[in-house]
C-alpha cells in the first residue's frame, strides 16, 4: 500500500517537482569568463553524443558564439566496448564545424567523473591562467558539479543547458525526475564523505 501511495505521489502530483527546485541550481545574469567548460554526459558506441551531451554542448556553443569566453572546454570519455572515439572528440570535431576555431578548443577524455573532469580541466586551465568558468551542465548536476570545480579553485558560474525540475510534468517524465534526483542526492553525499566537496 505504502508504494503505490508514493508512486501515485510521486506521478501524480509536482512534488518531484518541487524537491527538484530546491535541489536545482540554476544560471544568475552571467558575465563574461576565461573559459566555457562543458561537460560529459555520454556517447554511443557509434560516435553519436546522447541528447543530453547534444544539449549541453549546443548550451556551450551558444555562450562561445555571443563572445562569453575565448576558451570552449569539452570533455567526455568513450565506452569500454569502444574506446574511439571519446566523446570529447566528438564534440571537438562538432565545434569546429560549427565554427569555433580550433585553437580555441581544449578537450579532456581522460575522465570517469565529475571529479575526473574537475581535477584534469582545472590543471589545464591553470596552465593558461584561466580561473573564471562558465559551467555548462543541467540544473541538478549542477550542485555537485560546480562544488567540485571551486573546490579545484576555480570561480564558477553556472550556465545551464536544462532546468528539468521546472519543465517536466507528465506522470512517466515525473518518474523519470524523482530518479535523477535520488542519483544526484547519493551523488553529493558521496562526494561529501569521500572529500570532493
Amino acid at each position: 500500500m505504502v508504494t503505490v501511495v508514493a508512486f501515485l505521489v510521486i506521478t501524480l502530483t509536482p512534488a518531484s517537482n518541487a524537491i527538484g527546485r530546491r535541489m536545482a541550481v540554476n544560471s544568475g545574469e552571467l558575465q563574461q569568463a576565461d573559459a566555457i567548460v562543458v561537460l560529459g554526459a555520454g556517447v554511443m558506441p557509434t560516435g553519436i553524443l546522447t541528447d543530453e551531451s547534444m544539449r549541453r554542448f549546443v548550451a556551450g556553443v551558444e555562450l562561445y558564439k555571443r563572445g562569453m569566453a575565448p576558451v570552449f572546454v569539452v570533455s567526455g570519455p568513450g565506452r569500454a566496448e569502444a574506446p574511439f572515439p571519446t566523446e570529447a572528440s566528438v564534440r571537438a570535431k562538432l565545434a569546429e564545424t560549427m565554427g569555433i576555431p580550433p585553437a580555441a578548443i581544449l578537450l579532456e577524455g581522460a575522465v570517469n567523473s565529475t571529479r575526473d573532469e574537475s581535477v584534469r580541466i582545472a590543471q589545464k586551465l591553470r596552465a593558461k591562467n584561466a580561473t573564471r568558468i562558465l559551467l555548462v551542465t543541467e540544473s541538478l548536476h549542477m550542485r555537485r558539479a560546480k562544488l567540485v570545480f571551486e573546490r579545484e579553485g576555480l570561480r564558477v558560474q553556472p550556465a545551464v543547458s536544462a532546468d528539468y525540475p521546472a519543465v517536466l510534468m507528465s506522470p512517466s517524465d515525473r518518474l523519470w525526475l524523482t530518479v535523477r534526483i535520488a542519483q544526484e542526492a547519493a551523488g553529493l553525499i558521496y562526494y561529501r564523505l569521500a572529500g570532493y566537496i
